[in-house]
């Protein structure tokens, strides 16, 4: 497996969808949008899609209820307008989420859903303004909400968070289980970034306080990063170099904390006495890049 300087094989960011700018696009245009009988619509309900075959089922215009709520998601290589349709009655038994399709769409189709997911989660959590209370509505085109009684806009949020994988003198990789994780699952070790932190910052306060670990800030190796729509992060990912060879689990959110070789993640994976992340993650490809080659799916999480 050859070295990536940066994971630019992360599965849920890459795309192939340009967005548009919504600074100069006009209402004109999006009725435009919606009145094209070659703009291709998802519909989502509850999170979920319906991809028979991993592959996005799409609908015309004429055929989705104009009441619910329309996101532009952009325009292909082709110039083939994109919009979601967030639908929030039940999804039948047969939809499913982007972790269970994440690893199997196209790259298109990956876009295409981590957009309509993350912006179908704003919306459901952002009815009401959060300034006055009252009621907000749906505007540009599905990519804001404006409350009509204090005038305020509500756009889409992403919470970054950082996720490192911890690597000492040894070569070895340090994973962690969570308290509330089942015993044979471990990962790398993530926390959100605060209030007045940059991202360097988070990582080092997050490994000091979940592994007992001390990065320097020189120490920390940036690799990429992931869309995480569950429900609004953007994963920051990095490599941490360690000056130790010792880690203590805080026992508040991190219940054990393991060091691996390479040969011995094999065996405990091999033997099935732990489980890595599933493949659609960013912790997945983490540790991926430390082992060196690609990790065999009996290894992950579905």
């Amino acid at each position: 497996m050859k070295p990536d300087p940066l994971l630019t094989s992360l599965i849920l960011s890459r795309s192939q969808i340009r967005r548009r700018n919504r600074e100069i696009w006009t209402d004109l245009d999006w009725s435009a949008v919606k009145s094209n009988s070659a703009t291709k619509v998802i519909l989502i309900k509850s999170g979920k899609v319906f991809a028979p075959n991993n592959e996005l089922q799409f609908q015309k215009v004429s055929e989705v209820d104009p009441a619910l709520i329309w996101v532009d998601l952009g325009i292909d290589d082709f110039s083939t307008p994109y919009i979601a349709a967030i639908d929030e009655s039940a999804a039948p038994a047969q939809w499913q989420d982007l972790r269970e399709l994440g690893s199997n769409l196209s790259d298109i189709d990956i876009a295409l859903l981590v957009t309509s997911v993350a912006v179908s989660n704003w919306h459901l959590k952002n009815k009401f303004c959060s300034n006055c209370g009252d009621v907000t509505i749906v505007e540009t085109a599905g990519w804001t909400r404006k409350c009509n009684t204090c005038g305020v806009s509500h756009h889409p949020r992403t919470d970054p968070a950082i996720i490192s994988l911890v690597v000492d003198q040894q070569d070895r990789a340090l994973l962690g289980r969570r308290v509330d994780w089942s015993e044979d699952f471990y990962s790398t070790f993530a926390g959100f970034v605060e209030a007045g932190e940059s991202a360097e910052m988070a990582l080092i306060r997050e490994l000091r306080e979940e592994a007992g670990v001390i990065v320097n800030y020189e120490d920390i190796n940036y690799k990429g990063s992931q869309v995480w729509p569950f429900p609004a992060s953007l994963m920051l990912g990095y490599i941490a170099k360690v000056n130790q060879s010792t880690a203590v689990a805080d026992g508040y959110e991190i219940a054990e904390v393991r060091w691996f070789t390479r040969a011995q993640l094999q065996a405990a994976c091999t033997s099935g006495e732990i489980k890595l992340p599933s493949k659609i993650s960013i912790a997945r490809a983490l540790i991926e890049d430390w082992y060196g080659e690609e990790l065999p799916t009996s290894w992950l999480r579905p």
